[in-house]
């Protein structure tokens, strides 16, 4: 088994150096078009830089109209006094999800989940008809609409 190796070894190198002999006096043709000769052939030339100098606007004007508004037609009233802000009796629960271990509600179109706190308390929990909602004053259970 030895000796079987070895002539597979000393046959592979002999071949291989045939081959490399012989490739030695094979000669092959640069075969290129005009368009990579004329790239073969390139010598770049310096190309002199001229240092352009800033040009200084001074009548442009903005196309934004950017005066302030008009007051005319706004009422004198700030909104705070003329619509009160929402009571806990007003908050309006419009889509409860649950799927897996999540937990999901939209209340006053935001999103909320079980933790998060919203401008009247903390949710406590999320469930198929509601979401308890607690703080300082106690619990209350705003119904799905």
């Amino acid at each position: 088994m030895y000796r079987n190796f070895i002539k597979l070894i000393v046959s592979s190198i002999i071949i291989i150096t045939v081959i490399l002999i012989g490739l030695s006096f094979v000669k092959f043709k640069l075969s290129l078009s005009p368009r990579e000769m004329s790239i073969l052939h390139f010598s770049y030339e310096k190309v002199k830089i001229a240092e352009r100098q800033p040009l200084i606007a001074t009548a442009l004007r903005s196309p934004i109209d950017v005066s302030p508004p008009s007051k005319e037609g706004y009422p004198d009233v700030l909104l705070s006094e003329i619509a009160p802000a929402a009571r806990a009796e007003e908050q309006n629960v419009s889509f409860i999800l649950i799927k897996g271990g999540k937990k999901i509600a939209i209340i006053n179109n935001v999103v909320v989940r079980e933790g998060d706190s919203i401008n009247l308390g903390k949710v406590a929990r999320i469930e198929k008809g509601g979401v308890l909602i607690k703080n300082k004053e106690g619990e209350q259970w705003l119904k799905i609409n």
